[in-house]
């Protein structure tokens, strides 16, 4: 436990710890019901603890009285996060030594493995802009803080008024479905599609009949832990950034924390576990298909990666839920499924130099790797039912 004190006007009075459970009743008094900052909610990555990450829990206290709390996330850059045909070219020397250096440690607000997920919490709403002056005062705390290169506050619930500090970071989108009224089953909104994408989803499913699904328990997420992290990092090291890597462990916690609200379908070709996806139903009207599995050598005969996004839009609609979060990758094949753009409010700080040019660095280059043919794609018979995409903060 570490206390120290804001240097600003506002005297707040900030109370470190490492470990969740030691505050866990404090904690969770002052957060809403059902509020993603739950203990609970933070103890599955505190237990899976993946990629040796770390985390801190700051109880905040304005005039003696709990007024917040801030859940950090202590993330080691590594040269495994990003695609080494990009790191390695010639000319980018400086960029490689700055991942490979002692300042890429990251400091993320929020958790780094899920969507909107906001790492703060006031009381009062009038007092969210805390966290800028919060975060600022926490790196300046002690010595050991200072390897940081920089600050993430990632899913912010609504825009903040922007400290000089911090930049708001436009580009971060989350794709999402919208799941119309009149969709009672999956075959309601395959008669919503146009006859190219319906001839395209009928293909899809046809290659899917040789496949069989088989919803996980705890006891098979464990029975199949290792092959489980080999088809999840199939994928993931074919993302162009991959920051943060979890672990077989994480599903089991997941599973262990969330029971039925949390489903894991491993699918299966000749006895072969050959993919797996993983869905978190929310309390209120959204359901997400969360991190998924695969092996390629068979995903493009089978369509496993299009029948997983079929099937988790199956499941959604039988869940009576309204909205879909589909995730930040692959925007092509989820704009192809009807998802639109929705924007997220992020913000960050970054030490002046090479941990600036790295960034700035890498997001225009995951802009382009990424494209705009995405925005063209509309599945459905009618475009009247395409929303907008939500303006940026």
């Amino acid at each position: 436990m570490i206390s120290f004190c804001t240097s600003s006007q506002t005297k707040l009075s900030i109370t470190e710890y490492d470990c969740i459970d030691d505050i866990a009743g404090i904690w969770d008094l002052i957060l809403p019901r059902n509020h993603s900052l739950l203990s609970k909610n933070l103890r599955v990555v505190e237990n899976a603890r993946p990629d040796e990450m770390g985390f801190k829990y700051l109880l905040v206290h304005k005039n003696e009285s709990l007024c917040g709390v801030v859940y950090l996330q202590h993330l080691k850059v590594k040269p495994s996060h990003f695609d080494g045909s990009t790191i390695d070219k010639p000319g980018l020397g400086w960029l490689k030594k700055c991942v490979n250096n002692q300042f890429s440690d990251m400091l993320i607000c929020g958790n780094i493995f899920r969507i909107h997920f906001p790492g703060y919490f006031f009381k009062n709403p009038k007092d969210e802009n805390l966290i800028f002056e919060v975060l600022t005062d926490f790196i300046k705390s002690n010595k050991e803080n200072g390897r940081f290169c920089g600050i993430l506050l990632k899913d912010c619930p609504e825009p903040l008024t922007v400290d000089r500090k911090f930049k708001p970071y436009h580009d971060d989108v989350t794709m999402e479905l919208t799941i119309r009224e009149e969709w009672e089953s999956f075959e309601d909104y395959k008669n919503d599609l146009s006859k190219k994408y319906l001839q395209r989803c009928r293909k899809i499913q046809k290659a899917r009949e040789l496949l069989q699904v088989k919803t996980f328990t705890c006891e098979d997420i464990l029975e199949n832990s290792s092959r489980i992290q080999d088809l999840y990092l199939n994928v993931a090291m074919k993302q162009s950034l991959r920051i943060g890597f979890i672990n077989s462990a994480y599903f089991y916690e997941m599973k262990k924390c969330y029971g039925d609200q949390f489903i894991l379908n491993g699918y299966y070709l000749d006895n072969e576990l050959v993919a797996f996806s993983s869905h978190i139903l929310y309390p209120n009207d959204k359901m997400e298909i969360h991190y998924i599995g695969l092996n390629y050598a068979v995903n493009e005969q089978y369509c496993l990666y299009f029948n997983i996004l079929f099937d988790g839009l199956k499941l959604a609609i039988e869940n009576n839920k309204k909205q879909l979060e589909l995730g930040r990758t692959a925007r092509l094949a989820k704009a192809s499924l009807g998802a639109l753009p929705l924007q997220v409010h992020n913000y960050i700080f970054l030490k002046s130099g090479v941990p600036s040019l790295a960034f700035s660095f890498f997001s225009a280059w995951f802009l382009k790797k990424i494209g705009e043919e995405w925005t063209e794609r509309n599945p459905f018979k009618s475009t009247s039912f395409k929303e907008t995409e939500l303006n940026p903060a």
